[in-house]
C-alpha cells in the first residue's frame, strides 16, 4: 500500500471548503497533552476569537468535537426534556432531520405559530431578526444553525437576539472538518441547569462540555488536538483579515459566480455564499460534474438531477477561483452542446 498522493481539487460546492495552507501548517505541529498549559492557553485563545467571529460576549461559546450535526444535537440534547414542543423553520431537508433528532429526545415538533414552544430552531438566512422577536414574544429561544454563513455573512448574535447558534467550520471559517462552534446565552445556560434529568447523551453534554472548556478543566473527553490548532489558526486568519472584509470579499466572488453562470443561460439562485445552478435539459448533473471534477479539479455539489450547488469559500472565496469555475463550467457544458462559449461574457463580471 502506497503512500497517500491525493490530487488537488478546487472545492467550489458551497461547503465545506479547502483550508489554508497555514491552518494545514498548524495541524502538523507537534500534539500535546490536553492539560498541558500550552494547550489550555490555544483553547482560550479558541473561545476568544470564537466569541469576536459570533459577535457575542456570551461566556459559553466553544467547539464540540463533532460536525454541524454534532453541535445542533449536543444543544437539543441539553435543551430537550420529554414533551418539550419544538418547531423548526428552513429547508426540507433540515426540517426532516432536526425533527427527528428532536423526537429521539422526546420533543413535539409543532408549527411556528403554535403556542407555548420552548425552542426555534431555523437554518441559514432565514430573516432571524424578525424570527428571534417572534420566537421571544412566544416565549421560545432561538436556535440558529449557521453553518453556510459563519464568517462569510453578516451574523450578530446578541444585537439579533440569538439565544444559541452552531456552526460547522468547515465552511467559510476555514477550519478542517471535525468540529463544530457552539455559543448560548445564560438563559438558555440556566434552562440547561434546570433539567429534571441529565441530558439523554453524555459525549454530546454540554454542561459537562462547557466545565471541560473552562477553567475548571473537567475531563470530559481528549479534544481532537491538531483540529483544535488547526481551527485556532482559521480563527486568527479571520480576524487578521477583519470580519466586515472577509463578509464583502465573500459576497464579491458569489455575485461574481452568478454573474458569470448567468451569462451562461444558466437558471441561478439560492441565498449567497452559494448558488444554486439548475442545468440545460438534457444535462445530468452527476455526469458533468464528474468531468468538472476529471478534467478541470473542480468539484461542485450534486444536488438534484439537473441542479449543481456552486460557491467558493474562505481561502478559496477569490475572483481567480471565481473564473476557474466558470471556465471550467464553460468546457464541460458546450461539450454536451447545452451552450456556446461565453468567456467574453462573464470575463469582466
Amino acid at each position: 500500500m502506497a503512500d497517500l498522493d491525493l490530487p488537488s481539487r478546487l472545492l467550489a460546492g458551497g461547503g465545506p471548503g479547502a483550508p489554508d495552507p497555514r491552518v494545514l501548517r498548524a495541524m502538523a505541529l507537534p500534539v500535546i497533552g490536553q492539560f498541558d498549559p500550552e494547550f489550555t492557553s490555544i483553547m482560550d485563545d479558541v473561545m476568544e476569537l470564537a466569541r469576536r467571529t459570533f459577535l457575542t460576549g456570551n461566556v459559553r461559546c466553544f467547539p464540540v468535537s463533532g460536525l454541524a450535526a454534532a453541535g445542533l444535537e449536543a444543544l437539543l440534547n441539553t435543551l430537550i426534556e420529554p414533551g418539550d414542543r419544538l418547531a423548526i423553520e428552513g429547508g426540507p431537508d433540515f426540517v426532516a432531520d432536526t425533527g427527528d433528532v428532536a423526537r429521539r429526545y422526546g420533543a413535539e415538533v409543532v408549527p411556528f405559530d403554535a403556542p407555548s414552544p420552548k425552542l426555534v430552531v431555523v437554518s441559514g438566512q432565514l430573516n432571524v431578526r424578525e424570527l428571534a422577536a417572534a420566537a421571544h414574544a412566544h416565549g421560545a429561544k432561538l436556535v440558529v444553525e449557521a453553518t453556510p454563513i459563519l464568517g462569510a455573512c453578516e451574523l450578530r448574535v446578541d444585537d439579533w437576539g440569538i439565544d444559541a447558534c452552531v456552526a460547522g467550520v468547515d465552511h467559510a471559517i476555514g477550519a478542517p472538518s471535525g468540529m463544530a462552534l457552539v455559543t448560548y446565552s445564560a438563559e438558555v445556560e440556566a434552562l440547561m441547569h434546570a433539567r429534571q434529568s441529565p441530558p439523554k447523551t453524555s459525549y454530546l453534554d454540554l454542561l459537562q462540555l462547557q466545565a471541560y472548556w473552562s477553567p475548571e478543566r473537567l475531563n470530559h473527553h481528549t479534544a481532537p488536538t491538531s483540529l483544535v490548532y488547526g481551527l485556532r489558526e482559521a480563527l486568527r486568519l479571520v480576524h487578521a483579515e477583519g470580519l466586515h472584509e472577509r463578509w464583502a470579499r465573500h459576497r464579491r466572488v458569489a455575485f461574481a459566480l452568478r454573474a458569470g453562470l448567468a451569462a451562461l443561460d444558466l437558471d441561478v439562485g439560492g441565498e449567497p455564499p452559494a448558488t444554486t445552478v439548475t442545468l440545460p435539459a438534457g444535462v445530468d448533473a452527476a455526469t458533468a460534474g464528474a468531468k468538472l471534477r476529471d478534467h478541470f479539479g473542480v468539484h461542485v455539489r450534486h444536488s438534484a438531477p439537473r441542479t449543481w450547488t456552486i460557491g467558493l469559500l474562505g481561502a478559496d472565496a477569490r475572483l481567480d477561483a471565481a473564473l476557474r469555475v466558470l471556465s471550467a463550467v464553460e468546457a464541460v457544458l458546450s461539450q454536451s452542446g447545452a451552450v456556446s462559449a461565453a468567456l467574453g461574457a462573464y470575463g469582466t463580471a
